[in-house]
């Protein structure tokens, strides 16, 4: 299994961010590439589903996960059916205070039929870091 971890500060509260991250709808506007769409019920509570359709118009695959655990300030999701390159994927999502300020961070464990290094470099790195000029650029307007 393989790791990636990013964390984004937010000009925010706590309850806010939480609240922002929590509806698996902000995914729409967070990430552009590859575009996402959500089907049903996209909520953070225990035993949902999260449907979503993955690609660049008009391609796009579907991608199912399961939210097994919502915390105070934290949530897992699962991938049910995820597209290539994953086999696996098993996300948390967090919201911390610190000192500093308020952060969000995603802790991802995954499995993959590419290598970790092509993986991490051509879509979580810029897919994550895209999401974090999203998320800024929203608790900015």
């Amino acid at each position: 299994m393989n790791r990636f971890y990013s964390e984004t500060k937010v000009p925010a509260t706590k309850d806010q961010a939480w609240f922002f991250l929590s509806d698996a709808k902000a995914l729409t506007g967070m990430t552009t590439f590859p575009k996402v769409q959500t089907i049903g019920d996209t909520r953070t509570y225990a035993g949902n589903t999260i449907q979503l359709k993955v690609g660049v118009p008009p391609f796009f695959v579907k991608w199912d996960s399961i939210i097994p655990m919502v915390g105070k300030d934290a949530f897992v999701d699962v991938g049910v059916k995820v597209p290539f390159p994953f086999s696996a994927w098993c996300h948390t999502h967090r919201v911390e205070e610190r000192p500093d300020g308020v952060y969000m961070i995603d802790d991802l464990i995954y499995k993959s039929y590419l290598p970790k290094v092509l993986v991490d470099l051509f879509i979580l790195k810029p897919m994550f870091q895209q999401r974090k000029q999203a998320i800024l650029h929203h608790f900015s307007s």
